[in-house]
Protein backbone atom coordinates (compact mmCIF):
# COMPACT_ATOMS: atom_id res chain seq x y z
CA UNK A 1 0.00 0.00 0.00
CA UNK A 2 1.30 3.16 -0.99
CA UNK A 3 2.04 5.73 1.75
CA UNK A 4 1.66 9.93 1.48
CA UNK A 5 4.53 12.18 1.26
CA UNK A 6 4.13 13.46 4.49
CA UNK A 7 3.83 9.87 6.48
CA UNK A 8 7.30 9.15 4.50
CA UNK A 9 8.81 12.87 5.80
CA UNK A 10 7.65 11.61 9.47
CA UNK A 11 9.10 8.53 8.94
CA UNK A 12 12.74 10.33 7.79
CA UNK A 13 12.62 12.16 11.36
CA UNK A 14 11.74 9.14 12.89
CA UNK A 15 15.64 8.18 12.34
CA UNK A 16 16.39 10.38 14.66
CA UNK A 17 15.83 8.21 17.45
CA UNK A 18 17.90 5.63 16.68
CA UNK A 19 20.81 7.45 15.70
CA UNK A 20 22.92 6.57 18.27
CA UNK A 21 23.28 2.76 16.65
CA UNK A 22 23.28 4.65 13.41
CA UNK A 23 25.90 2.54 11.98
CA UNK A 24 24.23 -0.77 12.65
CA UNK A 25 21.21 -0.09 10.23
CA UNK A 26 20.36 -0.57 6.61
CA UNK A 27 17.63 1.86 6.12
CA UNK A 28 14.20 2.22 3.98
CA UNK A 29 14.80 4.84 1.65
CA UNK A 30 11.49 6.88 1.74
CA UNK A 31 10.66 6.53 -1.70
CA UNK A 32 10.83 2.62 -1.06
CA UNK A 33 8.40 2.71 2.09
CA UNK A 34 5.38 0.84 2.18
CA UNK A 35 2.88 -1.31 3.67
CA UNK A 36 2.79 -4.77 2.67
CA UNK A 37 0.13 -6.99 3.36
CA UNK A 38 1.21 -10.20 1.88
CA UNK A 39 4.33 -10.46 1.08
CA UNK A 40 4.95 -13.70 -1.83
CA UNK A 41 8.48 -13.89 -2.83
CA UNK A 42 9.05 -15.91 -6.00
CA UNK A 43 6.38 -15.80 -8.08
CA UNK A 44 5.56 -17.18 -11.35
CA UNK A 45 4.45 -14.37 -14.31
CA UNK A 46 0.47 -16.51 -13.89
CA UNK A 47 0.72 -16.20 -10.31
CA UNK A 48 1.42 -12.13 -10.66
CA UNK A 49 -1.71 -11.96 -13.19
CA UNK A 50 -3.30 -14.09 -10.35
CA UNK A 51 -2.98 -11.95 -7.44
CA UNK A 52 -3.55 -8.65 -9.59
CA UNK A 53 -7.05 -10.14 -10.21
CA UNK A 54 -7.43 -11.07 -6.30
CA UNK A 55 -6.02 -7.51 -5.46
CA UNK A 56 -9.42 -6.46 -7.78
CA UNK A 57 -11.80 -8.37 -6.11
CA UNK A 58 -10.76 -7.50 -2.45
CA UNK A 59 -10.77 -4.08 -3.58
CA UNK A 60 -14.51 -4.04 -5.18
CA UNK A 61 -15.95 -5.20 -1.97
CA UNK A 62 -13.31 -2.97 0.17
CA UNK A 63 -14.07 0.67 1.40
CA UNK A 64 -11.13 3.18 2.02
CA UNK A 65 -10.46 3.84 5.56
CA UNK A 66 -7.80 5.34 7.75
CA UNK A 67 -4.78 4.54 9.80
CA UNK A 68 -2.41 6.50 11.87
CA UNK A 69 1.26 5.43 12.69
CA UNK A 70 2.62 6.23 16.32
CA UNK A 71 5.08 3.52 18.43
CA UNK A 72 8.12 2.18 17.75
CA UNK A 73 9.21 -1.71 17.91
CA UNK A 74 11.17 -4.39 16.93
CA UNK A 75 11.04 -8.07 15.24
CA UNK A 76 11.71 -10.70 16.78
CA UNK A 77 12.63 -7.99 20.08
CA UNK A 78 13.75 -4.70 21.18
CA UNK A 79 16.42 -6.89 22.71
CA UNK A 80 17.53 -8.31 19.42
CA UNK A 81 16.17 -6.79 16.67
CA UNK A 82 16.38 -7.63 12.81
CA UNK A 83 14.00 -5.28 11.77
CA UNK A 84 12.66 -1.55 13.19
CA UNK A 85 9.39 -0.63 12.61
CA UNK A 86 6.46 1.73 13.55
CA UNK A 87 2.91 0.27 14.10
CA UNK A 88 0.10 0.90 12.88
CA UNK A 89 -2.33 2.44 15.73
CA UNK A 90 -5.69 3.99 14.23
CA UNK A 91 -7.20 1.82 12.19
CA UNK A 92 -4.84 -1.17 12.92
CA UNK A 93 -8.12 -3.71 12.95
CA UNK A 94 -9.52 -2.69 9.23
CA UNK A 95 -5.90 -2.86 7.76
CA UNK A 96 -5.47 -6.44 9.58
CA UNK A 97 -9.22 -7.26 8.27
CA UNK A 98 -8.04 -6.22 4.17
CA UNK A 99 -5.03 -8.35 4.94
CA UNK A 100 -6.87 -11.70 5.58
CA UNK A 101 -9.03 -10.35 2.80
CA UNK A 102 -6.27 -10.38 0.34
CA UNK A 103 -5.01 -13.85 1.80
CA UNK A 104 -8.44 -15.41 1.20
CA UNK A 105 -8.67 -13.98 -2.48
CA UNK A 106 -5.00 -14.86 -2.81
CA UNK A 107 -6.22 -18.79 -1.95
CA UNK A 108 -8.92 -18.38 -3.94
CA UNK A 109 -6.84 -17.57 -6.85
CA UNK A 110 -4.61 -20.34 -6.20
CA UNK A 111 -1.63 -18.29 -5.05
CA UNK A 112 0.77 -19.49 -2.26
CA UNK A 113 0.78 -17.32 0.61
CA UNK A 114 2.45 -16.41 3.78
CA UNK A 115 0.48 -18.06 6.82
CA UNK A 116 1.60 -16.00 9.46
CA UNK A 117 -0.48 -13.54 10.83
CA UNK A 118 -0.22 -9.92 9.35
CA UNK A 119 1.74 -7.54 11.97
CA UNK A 120 0.62 -4.22 10.86
CA UNK A 121 3.97 -1.68 10.66
CA UNK A 122 5.86 0.63 8.62
CA UNK A 123 9.84 -1.03 8.23
CA UNK A 124 12.31 2.12 8.93
CA UNK A 125 15.32 -0.01 8.66
CA UNK A 126 16.84 -3.62 9.33
CA UNK A 127 19.59 -4.17 11.53
CA UNK A 128 22.87 -5.01 9.00
CA UNK A 129 26.27 -7.06 9.19
CA UNK A 130 26.43 -10.29 11.82
CA UNK A 131 27.36 -10.42 15.33
CA UNK A 132 24.65 -9.14 18.19
CA UNK A 133 22.17 -6.75 16.99
CA UNK A 134 22.21 -3.08 19.43
CA UNK A 135 19.82 -3.30 22.04
CA UNK A 136 16.97 -1.06 21.40
CA UNK A 137 15.39 -1.71 25.20
CA UNK A 138 17.24 1.68 26.47
CA UNK A 139 14.75 3.32 24.03
CA UNK A 140 11.69 1.80 25.17
CA UNK A 141 10.91 5.16 26.63
CA UNK A 142 10.76 6.64 23.39
CA UNK A 143 8.64 3.78 21.76
CA UNK A 144 5.66 5.66 22.39
CA UNK A 145 6.42 8.91 20.93
CA UNK A 146 7.16 8.69 17.79
CA UNK A 147 4.25 9.26 15.93
CA UNK A 148 4.34 9.67 11.69
CA UNK A 149 0.51 10.67 11.23
CA UNK A 150 -2.20 9.72 9.04
CA UNK A 151 -3.48 8.81 5.81
CA UNK A 152 -6.50 7.30 3.91
CA UNK A 153 -5.95 3.62 2.55
CA UNK A 154 -7.74 4.18 -0.81
CA UNK A 155 -5.53 1.32 -2.88
CA UNK A 156 -3.81 -1.67 -2.67
CA UNK A 157 -0.75 -2.06 -4.99
CA UNK A 158 0.92 -5.35 -6.25
CA UNK A 159 4.57 -4.80 -6.28
CA UNK A 160 7.42 -6.19 -7.58
CA UNK A 161 10.80 -5.91 -5.77
CA UNK A 162 14.06 -6.43 -7.45
CA UNK A 163 17.13 -6.96 -5.12
CA UNK A 164 20.26 -4.93 -6.40
CA UNK A 165 23.47 -4.37 -5.27
CA UNK A 166 22.51 -0.88 -4.27
CA UNK A 167 19.23 -1.99 -2.99
CA UNK A 168 15.70 -3.09 -3.98
CA UNK A 169 14.33 -1.62 -6.37
CA UNK A 170 9.94 -1.44 -6.82
CA UNK A 171 7.87 -1.69 -9.61
CA UNK A 172 3.75 -0.87 -9.61
CA UNK A 173 2.53 -4.25 -11.68
CA UNK A 174 -1.17 -3.01 -11.00
CA UNK A 175 -2.87 -0.88 -8.20
CA UNK A 176 -6.36 -1.77 -7.15
CA UNK A 177 -8.79 1.14 -5.65
CA UNK A 178 -10.70 0.52 -2.55
CA UNK A 179 -14.54 0.96 -3.65
CA UNK A 180 -16.61 -1.26 -1.78
CA UNK A 181 -18.77 -1.08 1.34
CA UNK A 182 -17.67 -0.14 4.93
CA UNK A 183 -17.29 -3.55 5.47
CA UNK A 184 -13.95 -5.58 4.71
Amino acid sequence: MPLTADVRRAAEQARRTLAVHADRFRWVAPEHMHLTLQFLGDVTSAEVHRTVDAARDVGTSAAPFAIAFAGLGAFPSTAAPRVVWVGVTGGADRLIALAEALRRALRTHRVPCDDRPFAPHLTLARVRGSGRPPDLRALRETFGEIALGGQRVTEMAVVESVLGSSGPTHTVVASSRLDGDPGV
